[in-house]
């Protein structure tokens, strides 16, 4: 057994840094001290999301992510993308391959925002996705929650796919790292998908659910760990960011209501417009600063300070809408994703097993029951 093949396997699921508790004999193993047992080797390789058959290769894969990489400011492992990464991008793929063959089965039409602002400037994009999702200021209602579920419900009734999660295949186990990458869009003109990672907070999702959404309009794959104050050096990731921000606070309107509260404390005018915005105040206060309406003497220490203020009041806020199993369901498939393949299954077209593996679900029974809930809940 090749001991880089283990060391790679061990960097891609723990990181170079992991002390590998449950595998006491690891160093041994490599060093060939000691030998593993099937037993053992089968479960260091689920452990560290690698296919089992990968143990056995002379050296380590070229693993490398089918989608282009506009992460930035993050140290990958042995610059590689982890196993966790690498597991929910291939679902996705695989989710996406068969929503598209189901699309053309059932003659359903082509997704019409895919790669239509190609040629478009980001304000002009902006304007045509807050119509396109019916997301202008005024339809905003309800708590951040709400604005995530109404952004996404938008997406699918156009004709999209989305997953929100935090983990990898309803594996609580396998917890997706936020800062190794934050979303990723995988357009199509029959079956465009989002993915958000969930590992954020409410604020961060909704940013990043502008940003993938960004990328599906302009018709661009690509996966990033983006940030409101974020100046990517990539062109379509700047774009996608400015894109984003514009979306969630319109320059007409933030020139309105900024002087409403331009007497207030910064972090209590910032809150203000949030609210407004139903977004974070850090997108808020990157659009002062985009827009010029405010001058700030020092703006990185202005960020700084909202961004301390921010984690000081944050609690650890996950995918779920709850938590029951069910409920979280709908956003770590995506409802539209979810009630094709149900129907599908039930007329016999997708076997059950197939739908199961689709859905991360380990059991029938699981599979009807989330048929039932979607029937009488959604």
């Amino acid at each position: 057994m090749s001991p880089e093949v283990l060391l790679w396997a061990r960097d891609v699921g723990w990181g170079a840094e992991s002390e590998l508790t449950a595998f006491p004999k690891f160093d041994a193993w490599v060093t060939h001290d000691a030998k593993p047992t099937l037993n053992e080797l089968t479960n260091f390789a689920s452990r560290a999301g690698v296919p089992f058959g990968y143990m056995f290769l002379k050296e380590p894969p070229a693993w490398e992510l089918p989608i282009p990489d506009f992460r930035e400011g993050y140290d990958l492992a042995m610059g590689r993308p982890s196993a966790d990464l690498m597991a929910v991008l291939n679902q996705s793929m695989n989710r996406q391959d068969w929503y598209r063959e189901y699309a053309e089965r059932n003659g359903l039409p082509e997704v019409a925002v895919v790669g239509v602002a190609k040629d478009w400037g980001p304000t002009e994009t902006a304007e045509a996705m807050r119509r396109d999702l019916h997301f202008e200021v005024h339809q905003r209602t309800g708590d951040w929650g709400a604005v995530r579920k109404h952004l996404l419900t938008a997406f699918e009734e156009l004709g999209g796919l989305t997953v929100t999660t935090s983990m990898v295949a309803n594996n609580n186990k396998r917890p997706l790292d936020p800062k190794e990458f934050r979303g990723f869009a995988l357009p199509d003109t029959l079956a465009p998908l989002i993915f958000v990672n969930a590992s954020q907070t409410l604020n961060g999702q909704i940013f990043t659910i502008a940003h993938e959404l960004a990328h599906i309009w302009r018709g661009r794959a690509g996966i990033g760990n983006e940030e409101p104050i974020s100046d990517a050096q990539n062109v379509i990731e700047r774009w996608c960011n400015t894109v984003a921000s514009q979306i969630l606070v319109p320059k007409e309107d933030l020139a309105v209501n900024w002087p409403k509260v331009h007497h207030l404390e910064i972090p209590t005018a910032l809150d203000e417009l949030a609210r407004r915005y139903r977004c974070g105040t850090l997108v808020v206060l990157q659009a002062l600063q985009r827009y010029q309406l405010e001058e700030f003497p020092n703006f990185a220490a202005t960020y700084a300070a909202e961004e301390s203020r921010l984690n000081k009041l944050a609690g650890k806020k996950t995918d779920s809408s709850g938590g029951n199993f069910y409920n979280s369901q709908p956003y770590r498939v995506g409802e539209r994703l979810s009630r094709a393949i149900i129907g599908d299954a039930r007329e016999g077209r997708t076997t059950y097993a197939e739908g199961m593996k689709l859905m991360s679900m380990r059991s029938a029974t699981t599979f009807d029951e989330y048929a039932r809930y979607l029937g009488g809940n959604h």
